[in-house]
């Protein structure tokens, strides 16, 4: 009819296009694109193109993480803009959790996140494995189930406060996110009324400057058995999107102190347990009952590790109490335990073989300094310890 004749600006006619599209079909999925070479200017209509420009897409965003701080005392928060495939994600997505891994409540904030390539997300915060919303394809009229994964390098944080800032231009697999964790009452939503956008879709090229967005799928959730698509995903708490995170700070702060409240009494509990092993292992040790001395000291191990206590510093400074000889034994069982929780740690190697030295337990020392040289070839201090004990220094060494 000549509605489109006046536009002379390729941009200018996809977007009056697909104001049309959309109106027609009610599908924000469904609009017409311009294929813009990245900044490298490969060929629009190249088959280079889209892995070429995500690539590009990927380092100008940082992965899609644009914010990570701690906003107040136990709480953090992520702000997300795009959801990347895991196999580019994950190495960001772990960093990200693993310094929000001591928060006592978590913001994730994805309201200026248009979707992208799926959901990672939600395997930091549910447990392995629980089933996220699906995909039915309607070309072969299948329904792919989605899990959560186990890959993601941490244990995941099931139980944490979890707020999700949300609004109009939170999009497609950002929905996705917050749709599921607000199904299984895993977060609290905070902001305004999602885009809407339930569908997925492929590219289809038109000509050498334009490409075609069609819906050939929908998401099905587990729990509902529908989806967002339309009328997007609904806020628990209700705010101006602008101003979602001043609403949910408070909310968030007072969880956070719920929780480190709950966790203080957990960790207590854990420690009541570990002195009383404690107090059993020295009296055992001093009856020279070894056997049964060193079981209660695996005893406190393994509680310290239920409560997140124990790392290679707890180990050392634990054994630092007993270096003044007034009981080695119980020294060189907490330095044998320690290398066994981190068989891998050089520092944590040398460390007990010095404490084995000063000891005159030469024979420990050398088997140490050894595994110490082992797991870490650099270090010259281990291979002038293991010559000086009349061992050989290690490959290449004289």
């Amino acid at each position: 009819s000549g509605a489109y004749s006046a536009f002379k600006d390729d941009k200018d006619l996809a977007a009056a296009v697909s104001a049309d599209l959309i109106a027609i079909t009610g599908d924000k999925h469904m609009n017409l694109r311009v294929a813009v070479a990245s900044d490298i200017g490969e060929a629009a209509a190249s088959a280079l193109h889209h892995p070429v420009r995500y690539a590009r897409l990927r380092e100008k965003e940082n992965t899609g993480f644009a914010r990570l701080e701690m906003v107040a005392p136990g709480v953090g928060l992520l702000e997300l803009r795009r959801f990347y495939s895991f196999d580019q994600a994950k190495d960001m997505a772990l960093a990200a959790m693993t310094f929000l891994d001591d928060a006592n409540a978590i913001i994730v904030d994805v309201r200026e996140n248009g979707g992208g390539s799926g959901d990672y997300l939600s395997s930091f915060f549910l447990p392995y494995p629980a089933q996220l919303s699906g995909l039915y394809t309607r070309a072969d009229d299948t329904l792919t189930e989605t899990w959560t994964r186990r890959d993601i390098g941490m244990k995941p944080r099931t139980d944490v406060p979890l707020f999700i800032l949300i609004g109009p231009r939170t999009f497609s697999a950002a929905e996705c996110f917050a749709y599921d964790m607000q199904s299984r009452k895993r977060a609290t939503l905070v902001g305004e009324p999602t885009g809407g956008g339930a569908h997925n879709i492929d590219l289809f090229r038109v000509d050498d400057r334009f490409e075609l967005s069609v819906s050939t799928g929908r998401a099905v959730s587990p729990v509902t058995g529908g989806n967002w698509e339309g009328i997007g995903v609904l806020p628990d708490v209700p705010a101006p999107a602008a101003s979602a995170l001043e609403q949910a700070l408070p909310l968030a702060i007072k969880a956070a102190e719920d929780f480190d409240k709950a966790e203080q009494a957990r960790v207590k509990n854990a420690v009541d347990g570990m002195q009383a092993d404690l107090d059993r292992a020295e009296a055992l040790f001093n009856e020279k009952r070894t056997a049964e001395a060193e079981a209660a000291l695996d005893s406190l191990f393994l509680k310290a590790r239920s409560a997140g206590l124990l790392t290679e510093f707890f180990v050392v400074v634990f054994a630092y109490n007993y270096r003044s000889g007034e009981n080695d034994a119980m020294l060189l069982a907490i330095l044998k335990l320690g290398l066994e929780y981190f068989s891998r740690s050089s520092d944590l190697a040398e460390y007990s073989a010095y404490a084995c030295y000063e000891r005159g337990e030469k024979g420990l020392a050398l088997l140490y300094f050894r595994k110490a040289l082992e797991l870490n070839p650099d270090s010259r201090t281990a291979a002038k310890m293991v010559k000086e004990l009349g061992g050989p220094s290690g490959p290449g060494r004289r």
